[in-house]
C-alpha cells in the first residue's frame, strides 16, 4: 500500500510539473482595448502572445464579464478593400510572438456594457496547452492605435 501511494504521489507530482511548465509557456503582454461609443454593439481587444515553450500552442477560446462572447478575426485588405473573416483559433508557434492589432488579428467582443476610457476589464484566454490565463485589459481613447494612446 505504501509503494502504491508513493507511486500515485510521483504520478501527480510529475503531472503537476509538467501542467505548470505549460501554462508558463505563454506570457500575454500589451492587453488593451478602445473604448467604445455610448451604444456601440462590439468592442475590440489587442494584445501579444508570446510562447517560450519548446512546443507550438493554440489560442482557443477567450471570455470575459463584459462580453456575451468574444471570437477572433482577421482583417485584410484584398483589392483595397478590407475584410473581415473569423478564426477558429489562433497559432502561437514555439518562440515566437503574435500580436493581436489593429487592421489584423484581433479579439472581436459582443459587449455587454461600454468600454470606457481610463477603465479596465478582466480577460479569461484559454490555450489548447497551456489553459487559461487570466489578464487585465487596460482601456484607451476611442480610435486608439496602440497600447500607448491615452493610457
Amino acid at each position: 500500500m505504501r509503494y502504491l501511494i508513493a507511486l500515485l504521489m510521483l504520478v501527480v507530482g510529475a503531472w503537476t510539473v509538467t501542467a505548470a511548465e505549460a501554462a508558463g509557456s505563454i506570457a500575454v503582454e500589451h492587453a488593451w482595448a478602445r473604448a467604445s461609443p455610448k451604444g456601440a454593439p462590439n468592442g475590440v481587444t489587442y494584445l501579444t502572445l508570446v510562447n517560450n515553450g519548446m512546443d507550438a500552442d493554440r489560442l482557443v477560446a477567450a471570455s470575459s464579464p463584459i462580453a456575451e462572447s468574444i471570437q477572433f478575426h482577421e482583417e485584410k485588405s484584398e483589392d483595397g478593400v478590407s475584410k473581415m473573416r473569423q478564426l477558429e483559433t489562433i497559432d502561437v508557434p514555439p518562440g515566437a510572438s503574435v500580436t493581436l492589432k489593429p487592421s489584423g488579428i484581433h479579439l472581436m467582443m459582443k459587449l455587454k456594457q461600454q468600454l470606457q476610457e481610463g477603465q479596465s476589464f478582466p480577460l479569461t484566454l484559454t490555450f489548447e496547452k497551456a489553459g487559461a490565463i487570466e489578464v487585465t485589459v487596460k482601456i484607451g481613447k476611442v480610435g486608439a492605435m496602440d497600447d500607448m494612446s491615452g493610457m
